[in-house]
């Protein structure tokens, strides 16, 4: 559809040298090419887990660790992991759910990264997007949880802020944080606290200031805010803590929070899978929050939607006072092995189906565009996507 958004996700798994970035982003922009001509172009980065951008303190040979892993089971030793997934999966034929849909635990590079590092990655992007008169936008990735890497920030230095737990790959890990809950004091320097965390100040503020430091500093156009950020309980309205005033206040003001410090940058939020009005009874979701998004991301990856859901959430987003509307389209992930247009080919298919019938409620479409060993989306699954996506049109 010429003119609406692509929203693409990558990350650093891409690179075979992360000195050297230039060549795979040429790759990358080449095999691409056509989804990425006349059209606003979003690339979200995706480093970490977002820990890289809580623990900002302006060195940019400070080190941390970054999203190399295939199923970063943190706390659960990779042999123990992958013997289960032997036994379940290889051995015992299991086709779905987890662990399969994970696989194995290991680790893709082991090279190391910083910000200098990084911020050469971001530049190679900025370079070759201009070289092709690409009208590129350029965010990073802000997780609520401690999937795909380690996290310092919130497992280690700030745990009275995350309260809730991740199924990653079949195993519950802590981590997730509550932006409505106070942080201890922390005399450690912050971007946006350079004299450290008073006693008190609530999660969200100190996510909020940091994204709107961090964005700043290393010259990016937003951020792209991960897994309902802002309301815990992941995935399922089951999950959603009880809706208070105070609960619904803190949200608020942890959107609002976000807003100012970002400016006139931008800010994308991927949503709960489910429609707004569900955000707003299970979760304590703010219409007023939703007003301050530049867009929104209509959850639809196969591994957690109820497919019954998708349609009614993309007509609820759709009919929101603000935001634009990205329908998320499935085919690899950048984490875990599973390949959607193979082994949910239902769903797959389903959500072309949406996007052809619907495409007069989407501003954009966004997608995982390498897979968790690094390599792009094959040329069968992306070319047929576009040519759904073009005939909408």
């Amino acid at each position: 559809m010429p003119g609406r958004e692509v929203c693409l996700w990558v990350t650093p798994k891409i690179f075979d040298d992360l000195t050297d970035p230039a060549p795979a982003v040429e790759a990358f922009l080449d095999h691409h090419a056509d989804w990425l001509r006349d059209r606003p172009v979003t690339i979200v980065f995706a480093t970490s887990n977002g820990d890289h951008i809580l623990c900002w303190a302006g060195d940019r040979g400070a080190r941390f660790d970054w999203a190399r892993y295939n199923c970063f089971a943190d706390g659960v030793p990779p042999r123990a992991h992958n013997l289960d997934w032997l036994r379940r999966v290889r051995d015992g034929g299991e086709r779905s759910y987890n662990p399969y849909s994970a696989g194995p635990a290991m680790i893709l590079s082991e090279q190391p990264m910083d910000y200098a590092t990084l911020a050469g990655c971001y530049r190679a992007f900025r370079d070759g997007a201009a070289r092709r008169a690409i009208d590129l936008t350029l965010l990073e990735y802000l997780e609520p949880g401690p999937e795909f890497c380690r996290s310092e920030w919130k497992t280690r230095l700030h745990p009275e802020a995350a309260a809730g737990g991740a199924d990653a790959g079949g195993h519950v890990v802590p981590g997730i944080i509550d932006v409505t809950l106070p942080l201890a004091a922390d005399t450690r320097p912050y971007a946006a606290y350079p004299r450290g965390v008073p006693e008190g100040l609530p999660a969200g503020d100190f996510v909020a200031a940091q994204a709107g430091a961090y964005t700043a500093d290393l010259g990016l156009d937003g951020v792209l805010l991960g897994n309902q950020f802002g309301l815990l309980g992941f995935w399922d309205p089951r999950h959603a803590p009880p809706v208070t005033a105070d609960r619904t206040a803190g949200i608020d003001r942890f959107f609002a929070r976000m807003r100012a410090a970002m400016g006139d940058r931008r800010v994308y939020w991927m949503d709960t899978y489910w429609r707004a009005e569900i955000e707003r009874t299970a979760w304590g979701m703010p219409d007023t929050a939703y007003r301050t998004l530049d867009a929104v991301l209509v959850s639809t990856f196969a591994v957690l939607v109820e497919r019954t859901e998708i349609v009614p959430n993309l007509r609820s987003k759709a009919a929101l006072d603000g935001p634009r509307v990205l329908l998320g389209l499935d085919f690899v992930d950048p984490w875990y092995w599973y390949r959607t247009y193979l082994d949910d080919r239902r769903t797959y298919l389903y959500q072309r189906e949406v996007l052809a019938e619907h495409a007069a409620l989407v501003d954009g479409v966004s997608f995982f565009a390498n897979d968790t060993f690094g390599h792009f989306v094959p040329d069968g699954p992306l070319t047929e996507t576009l040519a759904v996506w073009s005939k909408a049109s």
